[in-house]
């Protein structure tokens, strides 16, 4: 009698040991999920956006110069950047953007030549999942802001082929989260179009300006960890 009950003792003991480890196994099983679930939440908050950018028919419109010098003083340079963000969590925009062009295949230097560098009067908003067109117009001094050879040349009706436009500048990303509201990131971008033209053409403040006689294809513009610059 004695031993049929320490063996019903063992019996239950065994059994709570095995509920013991089943509710063990269990809940290690929901708080790994638990974790993985908040480490992605957080990787995806943390996650950098992106910003697609391209050079409308990879070319940099020059008003017509019908003189030397040119009338005023001045060559204007004409331009329209194509942003598109494929983001569907968050709004971005890119600011305080400077631009640089330059001649990276020319054969009359050995090295890599400055044609103009400026700064943009405009930032690029582009909401979530949404495209945005920056219509560009900047005015330029010969001999100071672009070398007289290059000017010369597009008076001549010569194009500028092989020229590389760097666009440098903060990139900020906006995400609204119910926790925290809106919140702002901000780190500087880079991104560099190539090939780029620079030619004579007629002078529009359109957002559609009319390449498609010069050059058929848009420039994409590749962020720094993507193309180094050529440069």
């Amino acid at each position: 009698m004695q031993m049929a009950a320490t063996q019903q003792s063992k019996t239950a003991t065994r059994r709570f040991g095995w509920l013991y480890v089943a509710r063990w196994a269990v809940a290690s099983v929901v708080t790994v999920l638990a974790v993985a679930v908040i480490v992605r939440a957080v990787v995806v908050m943390l996650r950098p956006e992106k910003l697609q950018l391209k050079l409308a028919g990879g070319r940099v419109a020059v008003d017509w110069i019908p003189s030397m010098p040119p009338p005023g003083n001045v060559v204007a340079l004409n331009f329209v950047l194509r942003a598109n963000n494929p983001s569907g969590r968050a709004s971005v925009e890119y600011t305080n953007v400077t631009v640089r062009l330059t001649d990276v295949t020319s054969a009359s230097s050995s090295s890599p030549t400055k044609i103009a560098e400026f700064d943009l009067s405009q930032s690029i908003p582009v909401s979530q999942r949404t495209a945005h067109e920056a219509v560009v117009r900047v005015t330029m001094t010969p001999g100071e802001d672009v070398p007289m050879r290059y000017v010369r040349a597009l008076f001549e009706g010569r194009s500028v082929d092989g020229v590389e436009m760097m666009l440098s500048g903060v990139f900020a990303s906006h995400v609204t989260t119910m926790a925290n509201g809106e919140v702002t990131t901000k780190d500087l971008a880079t991104y560099y179009c190539w090939p780029v033209t620079i030619a004579v053409g007629v002078s529009s403040s359109s957002s559609s300006p009319d390449y498609t006689s010069v050059v058929v294809t848009d420039a994409p513009c590749l962020d720094k960890s993507e193309a180094p610059a050529i440069v």
